[in-house]
Parts: structure tokens; sequence; C-alpha cells
């Protein structure tokens, strides 16, 4: 019910005169509306779109909302070559991976079989994040430089991110200090099985890829191939209580430690490359199942 609510609210007109898609199939071309660029208040929401099919929202920079641009209830959604940078930030706090958070650049929430692509979402608390949703590519975005997390998918299997930037994507806290991680990350799955990630760049964050925190918020049965996640503060990769998930083909150099795959069980952990790392490329305590193989590094430790 909470959330209804929220999204109840991002409907209600702001000052900026934000758009609310109206029909199926529409394309709402921003440019080529000259409305290229759609400056808000602080509050409400720049587009939203729900409760349809069909619809491309292309061409457009929106800034200065609560939310640049939110998609709920939808399929076959296509948002492409647009920017959802400069909305709602905050800092000096640590974020919760798992929270309801609708702020920042974009969110598709309850939307299946659509894309994001060739979007920039940079300095919000937030750049894209799906929630609720599955079969949806992520692809070919630059999520840089938001001060929680580039890329978030929230109680969203069966999803593929790939060729992504999610770089300096960090936060800082009172508990921790500045830039200090306070639970940011370049990408963050929770409770999002069945997702490829592959192909991005998620350097310079809090972790590269953040994957789960408790039992309840694990990530399984994902695919991490090819990705570079280098010079975090905390871990290239974080994927505590996972099971049954792949990491393959990484480059992770210069982090806190490379892998950290605490209570872990079933993970391939193959042909990947580490270096310079300040504690140790791989540590999987309590962990079991874990099948190391092909890395530049020999063992991952319980």
């Amino acid at each position: 019910m909470h959330e209804l609510f929220l999204l109840f609210t991002f409907l209600l007109p702001s000052t900026a005169q934000p758009i609310l898609v109206q029909q199926d199939n529409q394309v709402i071309d921003c440019q080529a509306e000259g409305r290229a660029v759609i400056v808000g208040n602080g509050t409400g929401t720049g587009i939203v779109v729900q409760n349809r099919t069909g619809v491309i929202i292309q061409n457009c920079t929106v800034k200065g909302f609560e939310l640049g641009l939110l998609v709920a209830d939808s399929s076959n959604v296509l948002v492409r070559n647009s920017d959802f940078s400069g909305n709602y930030v905050d800092d000096n706090s640590i974020l919760d991976l798992g929270a309801w958070l609708p702020k920042g650049g974009m969110m598709f929430h309850s939307v299946t079989n659509s894309a994001i692509q060739n979007v920039t979402a940079s300095n919000n608390v937030q750049g894209i994040q799906v929630v609720k949703g599955g079969g949806n590519t992520i692809r070919a975005n630059n999520a840089n430089r938001n001060r929680g997390w580039g890329i978030r998918l929230l109680e969203s299997p069966g999803n593929r991110v790939e060729d992504n930037f999610a770089n300096y994507n960090n936060r800082s806290c009172p508990e921790w200090g500045n830039d200090a991680g306070c639970e940011s990350a370049g990408i963050v799955l929770v409770n999002s099985d069945n997702t490829i990630v592959i192909g991005n760049t998620a350097n310079f964050s809090g972790d590269g890829i953040y994957q789960g925190n408790t039992p309840a918020r694990a990530s399984h049965n994902s695919a991490f191939y090819w990705n570079t996640l280098n010079d975090n503060v905390a871990n290239g990769v974080e994927a505590t209580f996972s099971h049954d998930n792949r990491f393959i083909g990484n480059e992770l150099q210069r982090n806190n430690y490379a892998f950290w795959l605490g209570y872990a069980s079933y993970a391939l952990v193959s042909g990947n490359y580490t270096n310079g790392n300040r504690v140790m490329d791989c540590r999987a305590e309590r962990s079991s199942n874990i099948v190391v193989q092909d890395n530049t590094f020999a063992d991952c430790p319980k």
C-alpha cells in the first residue's frame, strides 16, 4: 500500500509540467516535440508511463525532479538515447540495499520485456533501477557518479545487464567517513535470481558488484561474465549467502577483496584476472562447494 501511494503521488501535476503518457504504442520524442530539456523544481516525476505497452521514450533530458522517469505496470517499453541526470541526490548516511527508494534517475516498477539503452543517469542518489520486473535488458548505459548505486535490481529475476558503465558510485556516511562506500556500488542485485551481468565496467565505487548482504536478500543462479571491477573501496564482487552463481572471465584489480563469497555455495569462479588487491584476491568464509579454477589466484580460503 505504501508503494502504491507513492506511485500515485508521482502522477500528480508538478509546476514543471511533467509528461504523462496517455496511450499504448506512443512515441515520446522530447527533442522532436520541442521539449528536449525538462527541468523540475525538486519534486514529482518528470515522465510517467503507467499501465501501458509498446511505449518508446527517446531524446529526453530530465533533471531537477525527485525521480526523472517512472515506468510502472507496463510491458514492451523502450527507453533510449536520454539523460536522467541531476535529479534527487543525498549523501552522508548508509543506504539500505533492499529498501524502497523511488528517487533518483529512473525506475522500472513491475515492468516486463522492456529495455533501457544508451541512457545517461548520473549525479543522482541512484541512476537506473528495476523493481519487481523481469525479462528486461539494461544495455550500454552510463550510470556513473551517483551517490549511491549506479544500477540496482530489486526483486527482479531474469534480467540482463550488459555493457554498461557504472563507475564512481560512492557514498559518504558518518559511521565510515567520506567516500567510504556506505553500501554503495556500481551494480546491485537484491533478490534478483537468474540474472546475466556481462561486459560491464564498475570501477571506483563502494563495491563493483554488490549481490545480496543477508540470506533473505541474496541472488542466485546468475552469471557474471567479463566485467571490469577495479579500484573499488570494498570488493570487486560481493556475493554473500548466494548459491549457484558463475563468475567467469572478470577483471578485478586494486580492490580490498576481489571476491568476497562469504556463506556462498556451489559457485564457479573461473578464468578471472586479479592484481594488486589490498587484502586478498578471494575469500569465501563459511562457504561450501566453491569451485576455483584457471584464475590468477589459486584458492579462495574459507
